[in-house]
């Protein structure tokens, strides 16, 4: 991982409320779409709805669209650097805002450009989520879609077969079982396609809102 790309990471690293951060072991992200990865392991029944959870796996990527996408000077991302380092010290958060502002001025910027820099990233980050969504859907499809058809094509064999002589039991019931069989794999492939959704909407919410909860501060404190 490049230099740049650490600082773009650790600037929007997820710690839990133990200061611990989260998902460390994780195998760090290839250059597969996030979609197309391998999902982690079934947490819960397919049909439940999941809220996901915030993946390094993901922060990762989304740190590096948005390396991708630096802007040139003193931007966003120095201001909120500033402020997380300023965190160390001891004042308050308002005093805290001013302070990196402060260090904005001698390179020109105001808050507008802040707010403007900021606005950017999150546009950066929507264009991900979008390239994300479309290669969830096809994720699904390929792994769902044609097989929930295979599932009703077999039924309807099976409904037919049913009606049908004894000696033709033996061939119902093959049919049953594989139907049985892919309604399985559905399941634990919905299950894990989901979680992957899921983790992805986490970490994307928590980034976007570490941004937009900085907008709007910068727009209530630096008037």
């Amino acid at each position: 991982m490049s230099d740049i790309l650490k600082k773009f990471k650790s600037v929007f690293i997820v710690e839990e409320e133990s200061g611990k951060e989260q998902n460390t072991n994780q195998t760090p992200a290839s250059a597969q779409h996030p979609a197309e990865m391998t999902a982690p392991p079934p947490r819960q029944k397919a049909e439940s709805a999941t809220s996901g959870s915030i993946s390094d796996k993901f922060v990762e990527i989304l740190a590096a669209a948005l390396e991708k996408n630096n802007q040139e000077g003193f931007d966003y991302f120095e201001f909120r650097q500033a402020l997380k380092n300023l965190a160390k010290m001891p004042m308050d958060e308002p005093t805290r805002f001013h302070s990196a502002y402060a260090m904005a001025q001698t390179m020109g910027v105001t808050p507008a450009k802040l707010v403007e820099s900021a606005k950017f990233y999150l546009n950066v980050l929507a264009n991900e989520q979008a390239k994300f969504n479309e290669a969830h859907a096809q994720q699904r499809a390929r792994l769902i879609g044609n097989r929930e058809e295979e599932v009703k094509n077999l039924e309807a064999m099976i409904q037919n077969k049913a009606e049908q002589i004894k000696q033709l039991t033996l061939q119902i019931e093959e049919h049953r079982q594989r139907s049985e069989q892919i309604r399985r794999e559905i399941s634990d492939s919905t299950v894990k396609i989901e979680n992957t959704k899921a983790d992805f909407e986490a970490t994307f919410t928590s980034v976007t809102g570490q941004l937009q909860e900085d907008i709007n501060k910068i727009q209530q404190y630096l008037k």
